[in-house]
């Protein structure tokens, strides 16, 4: 199974160290808020109800449908052979066990132990893939990569020439950097010009220019000096490792897609999707979707949601409408700056989010924006959803190669997401009672979109297909 996560973006700092730092960064943050919520206005609303762990439990009785990501083009099963070796020869240097002799202190020993693990059950995980799951074990590589340098080089640093070894490092970034800007410069937009070929080709240039553009930001804010210590460094490293195996991938890729898709007899897409994206651009700024700056309450009667006060299920709303504002700027930025994947990627995106919006708003009013009344109303709203999913899988197949069974995948992962914030509760204490309000406004929220994404898919194909 793949994490194929968007552009949006969510690799965290793969070093054991920053992980640990985050954590308690979390753990504090928690308990601030925490503390923080004690005298929230809806605290004492007694129409807010609670419910136990086991309730919790049972909201997730019913199966969700599993994830599955599209693939634009297939590697040469040689390509994921030859990213397993990459990751072997990186960590071939670390004794295993690494013991107290090989390195006295207990914290950088085991980080570095830890990296090397978790890089190794990423291969065993990798090795197995087939078919179009290499195109996902591929991509997963760049993370692979990426801990397995941390380790290797935070050992390499605890003995190696400081000066010497942050030398060639900077090197290395200068050289990856070099590689980036030749492949965005690169970037075209061609392939088979039919409509399998259009949707295709979308897919496959959003991707190559999300995963480009991670690569260039970590790049662009990378730094190393000789402060750091050993796992900083070999941190520095890992990132490096990341961009550099990104070009690596890329490369691979657009050999593969131009061969199968890209040759004589393909054809130059550009126009065709600045056009669609012209047309995405102006749609959004027909629907005048209500600014949120300024006062709340005035938002909220814009959007016909007047008086609404029922303060948990208002974060879900808040944040809905924040949804579709992201998404039209991140369309008319990828305009401006020709990132035309990107930009109809986010043109189908605002298309869903605006339209699950209405629905959504419209299942606030006619419930008066109430919360759930017992456990058993969040779990028919999750099954609601459950069956959403279930149709918009029907509409927009998931292993079909285009934006629309992206959105889906991602839409789903969204879905995913709620339900560990449930499972969560469903582990605590029997006696910690727990709040559902914001988890139940979510669930109907992506029943929301999920219902709205095929007539979306339907409205983004027409722009781009004509």
């Amino acid at each position: 199974m793949t994490t194929d996560l968007s552009e949006n973006e969510r690799r965290p700092d793969r070093s054991s160290r920053s992980r640990r730092a985050i954590l308690a960064g979390i753990t504090t943050a928690a308990s601030v808020a925490v503390a923080g919520c004690q005298n929230l206005p809806w605290d004492d609303d007694d129409s807010t109800a609670s419910y136990t762990s086991d309730e919790a439990s049972q909201v997730l009785e019913s199966e969700r449908p599993e994830i599955e990501w599209p693939v634009p083009v297939e590697p040469e099963p040689s390509e994921l052979e030859d990213a397993l070796e990459r990751a072997d020869s990186l960590v071939s240097e670390i004794p295993d066990p690494l013991e107290e002799g090989h390195v006295p202190n207990g914290v950088i020993r085991e980080a570095i132990a830890e990296d090397r693990t978790e890089a190794m059950a990423a291969r065993e995980e990798a090795v197995d893939a087939a078919g179009p799951a290499q195109y996902h074990a591929l991509r997963d590589a760049r993370e692979l990569h990426e801990t397995a340098r941390a380790a290797a080089t935070a050992w390499l640093a605890i003995d190696a020439d400081r000066d010497d070894l942050l030398r060639e490092l900077r090197d290395e970034r200068d050289a990856v950097q070099s590689v980036i800007d030749d492949h965005r410069e690169a970037l075209a937009y061609h392939g088979i010009d039919t409509d399998s070929g259009r949707l295709r080709a979308a897919l496959y240039t959003y991707q190559r220019e999300s995963d480009l553009e991670r690569a260039d930001r970590t790049v662009d804010r990378w730094s190393v000096h000789k402060s750091n210590d050993v796992l900083e460094i070999g941190e520095s490293a890992g990132d490096l490792e990341f961009a550099t195996t990104t070009t690596r991938i890329w490369e691979h890729f657009e050999d593969q897609y131009t061969r199968e898709f890209g040759g004589d007899d393909s054809d130059d897409l550009e126009a065709v999707f600045e056009r669609a994206l012209e047309r995405s651009s102006a749609r959004a700024e027909e629907a005048a979707f209500p600014s949120q700056d300024g006062d709340s309450a005035e938002w909220y009667d814009a959007v016909g949601l007047e008086e609404f006060d029922h303060r948990p299920l208002e974060f879900v709303v808040s944040r809905a409408g924040s949804s579709v504002h992201r998404a039209h700027d991140r369309m008319d930025d990828a305009l401006d700056t020709g990132s035309l994947g990107s930009g109809l990627h986010h043109a189908l995106e605002f298309e869903q989010r605006l339209r699950g919006f209405e629905r959504f708003r419209d299942w606030l009013a006619a419930r008066d924006g109430a919360g759930p009344t017992d456990s058993d109303e969040i779990r028919a709203e999750r099954d609601a959803t459950l069956e959403a999913a279930d149709a918009a899988l029907e509409a927009v197949p998931a292993n079909e190669p285009s934006l629309g069974a992206y959105r889906l995948a991602e839409t789903l992962q969204e879905l995913a997401w709620a339900d560990d914030t449930i499972a969560r509760d469903a582990d605590r204490e029997p006696n910690n009672n727990v709040r559902l309000d914001e988890e139940f406004g979510e669930y109907a929220r992506l029943r929301a979109e999920l219902e709205a994404l095929p007539e979306a898919v339907d409205a983004f194909r027409d722009r781009l297909l004509e």
